[in-house]
């Protein structure tokens, strides 16, 4: 369970949000929602103990998230931004093995069977992982990273506008594998324009 209690943030004298409140549980999926700069992508840094809170509280089942334990709680959490600076890696081979090599993940094991199977869900094919990362379009290679979130198998999964740039068919392919991970038991949280994504979440969090 992902517990936010009156929190509040600031960036200069910009006030982002103030005494936001929320819980999501685990095989909730839930969507922040609002204009850009509101400070969506702020509280999904707060949330992964990447920036701090100006007042109020973080906690995940029950224990507080603080600078010491945000490496620990780290460990649970799958994360795909918005932007994608992957295009320096040439194949979607090397892109993949990217998270695996982060400390938080070294030790989990990574088989190119399951990721094609993940990716299949999300109607890649398997043939792409063989590929060059510059044959393939935005939207592909926002699916190609989800489906590693999906591999990972962690119990907390934050995504920064995962359909930015997907048609309205594969934003629903997209909502719906996001949603098949919070029947797993994972917590999702997404960052969200999108009213399709936002339609399929059991709760939207408002920022304005």
């Amino acid at each position: 369970m992902l517990e936010v209690k009156n929190a509040c943030f600031s960036a200069g004298e910009k006030n982002l949000f103030a005494d936001l409140s929320f819980t999501i549980n685990a095989g909730a999926m839930a969507c922040i929602v609002g204009e850009s700069g509101c400070g969506k992508t702020s509280l999904l840094r707060c949330l992964m103990g990447f920036a701090r809170l100006d007042s109020g509280f973080i906690s995940y089942d029950g224990e507080l998230l603080t600078p010491h334990s945000a490496e620990t709680f780290r460990r649970q959490m799958a994360y795909l931004p918005q932007e994608l600076a992957l295009l320096s890696y040439q194949k979607v081979s090397e892109m993949v093995a990217l998270p695996f090599q982060l400390r938080e993940n070294r030790h989990l094991p990574f088989s190119k069977k399951r990721l094609q199977e993940e990716m299949e869900r999300l109607h890649l094919a398997p043939e792409t992982y063989d590929k060059k990362v510059a044959e393939l379009s935005g939207g592909e290679r926002q699916r190609v990273m989800l489906a590693v979130c999906g591999l990972l198998g962690k119990r907390y999964v934050f995504v920064d506008e995962p359909t930015s740039a997907l048609e309205r068919q594969t934003s629903e392919l997209v909502s719906a594998y996001l949603r098949r991970m919070a029947e797993a038991s994972a917590t999702v949280l997404a960052v969200t324009h999108d009213e399709v994504l936002a339609a399929h979440s059991d709760l939207q969090i408002r920022l304005v």
